[in-house]
């Protein structure tokens, strides 16, 4: 049978299209695919190549390879981290979330030196995208400003910066080096920190898509060479969501010891009262009259020659008048009264509304305190017993005037009680506050078990750093840095254990304490001791009032303070 290749033309078309009418034959491409193969089946083998052919045919091959390139794959538009640039000052912009609000005081200073000599330093900087312009990476705000307005002023070597670029490593990254080039120089605010913390903390949830705690907070920028603590980090969080109003003014210590606790007794009384929302809208406007009043102060400062310039400082005790004065009203208590129920709240927090409101500045603190006070109760009679000297004027008295002078003592040994007593409502201080009748005012302050615990319960963070402050300042009071008075003490209590022990034994103990112990033998109190107590709303009136007291009771007596000092090292 003769197959479709030997048949005429006419005759193998014919062929093919019967085929393809039949059911299950193949289709016109496949018959074509199949001539195809069959013409080439039938077709002759191809010669061998030769060796020249071979070399000819390799050439052209590698002409079709394609041509390794070091940069394929690679975005022509992503930053080479750490090339140097030379940038258009028009590509450049301030970064916008730098941490800074203020003018750089330096400002005029850098704008004379760039001026003269250009930027020495080379700046920093980065872009979240090529689409964007560029901004400094870790500081440099205040030159690039400075470039752009002196490249406005004619000046055309600011028309062009050399740079380092950066890659982008996202907002949480640049706000935190900022953070730390301000914090290197010391020239930044408590505010501008805050802000830039706070900053970091949203960007940085927002790039990890988790929370963070004040804790892990803290942990996060001491990776990154910022180490504020958890106490000031709770600081900034408490001051942006409390305190905006007057942030630009506000200073750390100040916050610490007066603001923070102030404000956070009249948002928990409030709570008492079920008024959070009407106490925190007044404590707004006064912020807000505060606020605008250094605003207005500020405003007139910039018009002004600098000799002629008021400093706008916040008025702290006037603010806390009008805070206290604004939150009493709203929950319905006496002005007069409400440092003795801010006293009552901190010492019992579960003090009813109508025990808040009975609550009065004659009130005895002592009965109203549910705190053990296992170690206050020798304080009665303290300083009766205290040894007279056998000469002088109360050697000599007899009769009704040695009668008169116990009863005086009597009196001040009951007024000195009251008065710790008080104070211990406020802070606890009875478990380190220990009855001596041999030391001039009848007691001395002893190492306690801790700052931070108090009958083996837990106190804030706040009650532990007035502790802190009031040790060193009620035991440079009682005598017992004196050796001659520190000689009489219990040998069993930790000072005199201390001291038995040693100079560094006694430093290392003071160390623990908070309180540092200088190398000729005192203890050492500074200024923040003074302030963090004397500023406190709570803390600051009953401690002055046990001052009243022992200033009374030195002015009566004054032989009785008679002894020399000598150091506990000497």
């Amino acid at each position: 049978m003769r197959t479709p290749e030997t048949l005429t033309a006419v005759r193998r078309a014919e062929h093919l299209k019967r085929q393809q009418a039949a059911p299950g034959t193949a289709t016109p491409a496949d018959s074509s695919h199949l001539t195809q193969t069959q013409d080439s089946m039938n077709a002759p083998a191809p010669a061998p190549m030769s060796a020249q052919q071979k070399r000819l045919e390799a050439a052209r091959e590698a002409l079709h390879t394609p041509t390794r390139n070091a940069t394929a794959g690679l975005d022509p538009m992503d930053e080479a981290d750490g090339a140097v640039t030379i940038l258009s000052i028009n590509d450049i912009v301030t970064y916008s979330h730098n941490p800074r609000s203020k003018p750089n005081p330096k400002r005029a200073d850098i704008k004379a030196s760039m001026k003269a000599e250009g930027i020495t330093n080379m700046i920093s900087v980065t872009r979240r995208s090529p689409k964007e312009k560029y901004f400094p990476y870790g500081g440099g705000n205040t030159r690039v400003a400075l470039a752009k307005e002196l490249f406005a002023e004619g000046d055309t070597k600011f028309a062009t910066l050399t740079v380092i670029t950066k890659k982008w490593p996202g907002d949480a990254k640049v706000i935190s080096a900022h953070l730390a080039e301000n914090d290197n120089r010391g020239d930044i605010t408590f505010w501008e920190r805050a802000q830039g913390v706070i900053k970091f903390k949203e960007e940085f949830e927002k790039e990890h898509a988790r929370a963070l705690s004040a804790a892990e907070l803290n942990k996060e920028l001491k990776e990154i060479g910022l180490n504020y603590g958890i106490k000031m980090i709770q600081n900034f969080v408490f001051a942006t969501e409390n305190l905006s109003l007057i942030g630009p003014w506000i200073r750390a210590e100040e916050l610490n010891s007066t603001l923070r606790p102030a404000v956070s007794a009249y948002f928990d009384i409030s709570a008492k009262f079920d008024k959070q929302r009407q106490v925190k809208e007044q404590i707004e406007n006064i912020l807000l009259m505060h606020g605008q009043d250094l605003e207005t102060l500020d405003a007139e400062n910039r018009d002004k020659d600098p000799a002629e310039r008021k400093d706008a400082v916040l008025d702290v005790p006037s603010l806390i008048t009008d805070l206290q004065t604004v939150a009493a009203k709203t929950i319905g208590i006496n002005v007069d009264n409400m440092p003795a129920a801010l006293e009552l709240m901190a010492s019992n927090p579960k003090a009813t509304v109508e025990a808040l409101k009975a609550a009065k500045p004659s009130d005895e603190n002592a009965s109203i305190t549910p705190r053990k006070q296992p170690k206050q109760a020798p304080l009665g009679g303290m300083l009766g017993g205290v040894p007279k000297h056998d000469s002088g004027a109360n050697g000599e008295k007899e009769g009704a005037a040695a009668a008169a002078e116990n009863k005086t003592l009597d009196q001040f040994s009951k007024q000195l009680v009251a008065d710790i007593s008080a104070l211990n409502a406020v802070v606890p201080v009875a478990d380190f506050i220990i009855a001596e009748n041999r030391l001039p005012f009848g007691f001395f302050v002893d190492f306690p078990e801790s700052m931070d615990f108090v009958n083996n319960q837990k106190i804030s963070e706040e009650m532990a750093g007035q502790r802190e402050a009031l040790w060193p300042l009620l035991a440079c009071f009682t005598g017992q840095a004196n050796e001659a008075f520190a000689n009489v003490l219990p040998a069993a209590s930790r000072w005199a254990q201390a001291k038995q022990a040693g100079q560094s034994a006694m430093k290392e103990r003071c160390q623990a304490a908070g309180v540092a112990f200088s190398n000729n033998g005192t203890l050492v109190v500074t200024s923040m001791h003074i302030w963090m107590v004397l500023c406190h709303a709570t803390v600051g009136p009953a401690f002055s009032a046990l001052l009243k007291t022992l200033s009374a009771y030195h002015h009566h007596f004054p032989e009785k303070f008679s002894t020399e000092f000598k150091l506990l090292f000497s």
